[in-house]
């Protein structure tokens, strides 16, 4: 970090605490609750003890949420409670749905469930805490005079504040990607899905929802006995998709024009496998497309360790899973005839 950089984090930091702390400190008188006096048998309050009662009551009814962002909560808990353990909770949910579940669970929901939360982070819980938090440690100074932990409070919800914003402006990308894949991944149809005679013939990529296609052609026509996969690939969910549909039917896997990425996933699981001559099948490292954390990477990995085991299953050498996946997400590796046949991908030539 460059020295004006550094300067330049020092005066938003300090000008943020005194904004903050004049545009929260407006109207943030706490309630002064007279102590409650003693009375004698068949006596009745004044206007001014009834009043003092009446805010005790309403005090004592207010909900856990309205009470922080109220301050009334003690220091210690908004920000250990409130803050901190609300955050770690937060972002175990968070990680859980962004990195643990790229191919088990369906990417639409999985990108509207991620977005939801992030939405419901920065917009509701956030304010949330940042307001509840500073307005306790204004309390707690006035009611205790004390000016030391709250400053420190404060100046480190100003820089969590900088800090949120820089992620925000830094991952734009990420959000558009949550965006596209929650509202517009639904609209892809780069594909056509037919049946002839009993073979169903799969040409374009392998978009959301062609597995729900290739379901209901199988379902509408029962004496379906193979299917014929031309693709450059797609969602690794919907090739995992496509390959349990044809486990479970037993159904015989060709290609006349190729088989590439996420395709390959869908054509092992054939049990008699076909190419015909001049096709090929492709295999590189799986992607999201997009800058990945380090967790990301490893929910990856193990998600091309598991169809290796699936290669493995349908008895590819172990001498080929070991290389399958050496070319980097943007190149492709297109094993020979030979190394295809020899290894035990391909059963024999489609005539």
């Amino acid at each position: 970090m460059s020295n004006l950089e550094i300067f330049v984090s020092v005066i938003g930091v300090l000008l943020g605490y005194f904004i903050v702390s004049k545009f929260l400190n407006r109207n943030n008188t706490p309630i002064n609750i007279p102590e409650p006096k003693r009375y004698l048998p068949g006596k009745t309050m004044s206007e001014e003890e009834f009043r003092a009662a009446e805010l005790l009551f309403n005090n004592k009814k207010e909900g856990y949420i309205v009470k922080h962002w109220r301050g009334h909560h003690s220091l210690s808990m908004s920000f250990w409670v409130n803050n901190f353990a609300i955050n770690v909770l937060f972002l175990i949910i968070t990680a859980y749905w962004a990195d643990f579940g790229p191919r088990t669970e369906d990417p639409v929901l999985l990108a509207r469930v991620i977005l939801t939360l992030t939405v419901l982070g920065y917009v509701i819980i956030y304010p949330w805490q940042f307001v509840g938090l500073w307005r306790s440690a204004n309390f707690y100074i006035k009611d205790k005079q004390k000016k030391f932990w709250p400053r420190v409070v404060k100046f480190l919800l100003i820089i969590g504040a900088l800090i949120t914003l820089v992620d925000l402006t830094s991952e734009q990308q990420i959000y558009k990607d949550l965006y596209h894949h929650s509202f517009e991944l639904t609209k892809e149809s780069n594909y056509d899905v037919r049946l002839e005679d009993q073979t169903i013939i799969l040409n374009g990529d392998l978009n959301y929802g062609i597995s729900e296609a290739v379901d209901q052609l199988i379902s509408d026509n029962p004496y379906v006995d193979s299917i014929i996969l031309n693709s450059n690939g797609g969602l690794v969910y919907e090739g995992s998709k496509l390959s349990s549909l044809i486990l479970s039917n037993s159904l015989n896997t060709y290609t006349t024009n190729g088989c590439k990425s996420a395709c390959t996933i869908a054509y092992i699981s054939g049990n008699r496998r076909y190419i015909s001559k001049g096709s090929s099948l492709g295999f590189h490292q799986y992607s999201n497309y997009r800058k990945q954390s380090a967790i990301e990477k490893i929910a990856l990995f193990d998600l091309q360790q598991g169809d290796a085991y699936l290669f493995k299953k349908r008895g590819v050498s172990e001498e080929f899973i070991d290389v399958m996946y050496q070319a980097s997400p943007d190149d492709m590796w297109y094993p020979t005839d030979d190394e295809l046949f020899a290894h035990g991908l391909v059963h024999e030539y489609a005539k």
